[in-house]
């Protein structure tokens, strides 16, 4: 495979790469490209080049210190950069999930990475750029963070900073909430199964409040689980 770099320097992707199958997604393929790196490769025929990472995003990340955020290392094009602004591919950091169950993190892990995040929010939100595609599979839960690995479909927002960074903070609620719910469903039937809609949507939002308020956020989160190893251990207590 052909690429150039930013600097229009030609690269070359071995084809055995692409044995080196990881993951794939409506956008694009993700392969291992060496022990601690991986190249996502986005989907010519069917990806608009709005689900594709803009230039002007990646180095605004590149700005931003988080270990909540990717590491994007390199981006690729198919043709020589001229008025290109949308990656057709990217290098980035390789980060193994250590934890499939949101519900079953450590209460610390997870309490230092909400916090991370919402720092991160901020940091984007001054940058006016908006979060958006956030779900499960975007997410990798690694050994010491939680890491957005897509954020193919951010955007810069003319609106507020105050505005950007309550509707950041607003999509970010939705988000773990939406993650205590699949978990719940996914792994944990033998909890929910019985019980009524109401305890669902009661213990979640218990967790997680649909608020575009980051010190809600973090004041219910550290309040609900101070007495419990793990997020599934609170909803267990509101079980009995």
């Amino acid at each position: 495979m052909e690429y150039y770099d930013r600097n229009n320097n030609k690269i070359i992707i071995p084809d055995e790469i692409l044995e080196n199958y990881l993951n794939n997604g409506e956008c694009g393929t993700i392969y291992k490209y060496n022990s601690d790196s991986c190249i996502k490769i986005y989907n010519q025929k069917y990806t608009e080049t709005m689900h594709r990472l803009d230039v002007r995003i990646y180095q605004a990340l590149k700005e931003i210190d988080s270990p909540n955020l990717i590491d994007i290392r390199e981006l690729y094009f198919k043709e020589k950069r001229q008025t290109h602004y949308n990656a057709d591919a990217f290098i980035s950091k390789y980060y193994e999930e250590k934890y499939p169950d949101f519900l079953e993190v450590p209460t610390d892990y997870l309490l230092e990475n909400v916090e991370g995040i919402i720092s991160l929010s901020s940091k984007l939100s001054q940058k006016k750029i908006r979060l958006h595609d956030l779900k499960r599979e975007n997410v990798i839960l690694a050994d010491e963070n939680i890491v957005f690995i897509d954020p193919d479909m951010w955007y810069y927002s003319n609106l507020s900073y105050r505005e950007i960074g309550n509707l950041n903070i607003n999509a970010l609620s939705s988000f773990f909430n939406r993650m205590v719910k699949e978990s719940l469903k996914l792994n944990h039937q033998d909890l929910i199964r019985g019980s009524t809609l109401y305890f669902d949507q009661t213990v979640t939002n218990q967790l997680f409040p649909l608020t575009s308020s980051a010190n809600r956020q973090i004041k219910t989160l550290t309040k609900r689980l101070r007495n419990f190893e793990r997020p599934i251990d609170y909803i267990y207590s509101k079980k009995k």
